[in-house]
């Protein structure tokens, strides 16, 4: 974790050079000695100690607080933390020394807002997981890789764009499935062209359309997965009806050109999609988003449209 802070400082213009004559302190790792940082800017000319409190169990208490005010440096300080403080704790920090405090709730936000703008890579163990028996005569398969699509929305921007100053924003994924086809198009005199096609079912914005397999996220964040209520998802009745409308297309008709003449068909004829022969084969996948808490509300801010929607519209008790 020390890494991946220490790198998101250097990305945020922050260098940090190696801090001299500094006291090791329980609780406290002091990642080095910054000229200046944004949030203490007023404080030109005197450096910054910066300090990550690493993720435990009990919030910091008083005691803590006080040992770490008795060993650490003169001057600034920036802490970076995984705990939660005790308030007397935060207090008695806040009036001794001359402090930027970033909870954990800021730096969890600051952390996910990099991974899903990609300035920095979230790799999830790799755990085995053995395959579900599949059914050699079944018509939809179920593997258990997640696929989770990179964000379009940018958090900041979305702000501006609605005057909004300050929202606080918690990293999440939505829940979404990819339909992997396998299937035949048909045309008006009865002729199959086999084809294999991939489609996202987006459950928030109630939308089926075309997926691109470079659609992704490599080495995505292990974030909070919020689902989808389940009358939200499409019966497979209903998916094969859709995928009908989603999959056809229009091709020039193809005609025997007459003779002498040099005049050829632009008529258009419509190949069907023959949903009821289809394998469909199910891939669990996510899109990113923010669960944001504005004017006392909490909704769901959805990355790839730019669209709220109220939370009671998921899985979420």
């Amino acid at each position: 974790m020390d890494d991946t802070v220490g790198d998101l400082l250097y990305l945020r213009g922050v260098r940090l050079t190696q801090a001299v004559n500094v006291v090791e302190i329980v609780g406290f790792r002091c990642l080095g000695v910054a000229e200046k940082i944004p949030e203490l800017d007023d404080e030109t000319g005197s450096f910054v100690h910066v300090w990550h409190v690493p993720r435990a169990i009990l919030p910091v208490s008083v005691a803590e607080a006080e040992r770490w005010i008795v060993d650490a440096p003169n001057g600034a300080h920036w802490i970076l933390s995984e705990r939660e403080f005790e308030e007397q704790a935060r207090d008695l920090l806040s009036s001794n020394l001359k402090i930027e405090f970033w909870s954990p709730d800021v730096l969890s936000r600051w952390i996910g807002e990099a991974v899903l703008r990609g300035d920095i890579v979230a790799k999830i163990p790799q755990i085995e997981a053995k395959e579900a028996p599949f059914e050699e005569n079944s018509s939809v398969r179920k593997p258990n890789k997640l696929v989770i699509l990179p964000a379009i929305v940018d958090l900041d921007e979305w702000c501006v764009q609605r005057g909004i100053e300050y929202v606080d924003a918690k990293p999440i994924l939505l829940q979404a499935r990819i339909w992997n086809i396998t299937g035949a198009l048909v045309s008006p005199e009865g002729d199959r062209e086999e084809g294999n096609w991939s489609v996202m079912e987006d459950p928030w914005a109630d939308r089926l359309q075309p997926y691109d397999s470079e659609q992704i996220l490599n080495n995505p964040p292990n974030l909070r997965i919020i689902n989808a209520v389940e009358n939200k998802w499409l019966s497979d009745g209903d998916l094969r009806v859709m995928l009908v409308g989603v999959l056809e297309t229009r091709r020039q008709k193809q005609e025997d050109s007459v003779e002498g003449s040099s005049v050829r068909s632009t008529m258009l004829e419509r190949w069907t999609f023959d949903s009821d022969g289809a394998i469909l084969e199910e891939i669990p996948s996510a899109i990113p988003g923010w669960l944001i808490d504005h004017e006392g509300g909490i909704e769901l801010l959805h990355s790839r449209n730019g669209r709220t929607y109220e939370i009671n519209s998921s899985g979420v008790p």
